[in-house]
């Protein structure tokens, strides 16, 4: 078990090693902005087709779905990556 004066040295040592790659609160913030419309958006489009569904059945309606749920799908894995990638710590 390590002590606190450890945890401590521990710490300096990763921080030493490793350094921060932290991206600036103003490009996170715009960031997540715009990923949150394009989620936002796309969720009411699917809760609008669910609703339709319920209402009357219609292939189309399921079709829909699918195409956004993949659209959704997409823009999430893009945006992982550009966040593993350091997209958002080239624009700062």
């Amino acid at each position: 078990m390590i002590g606190l004066v450890g945890c401590e040295a521990l710490v300096e040592t990763r921080e030493n090693t490793y350094p921060s790659k932290m991206i600036p609160q103003e490009v996170a913030s715009e960031f997540i902005h715009k990923l949150s419309h394009d989620v936002i958006g796309v969720l009411q489009n699917i809760m609008g087709y669910t609703t339709l569904l319920n209402d009357e059945f219609d292939k189309s309606y399921l079709e829909g779905i699918g195409k956004l749920t993949k659209k959704l799908s997409a823009r999430m894995t893009i945006a992982v990556s550009d966040v593993d990638n350091g997209e958002l710590n080239m624009q700062a």
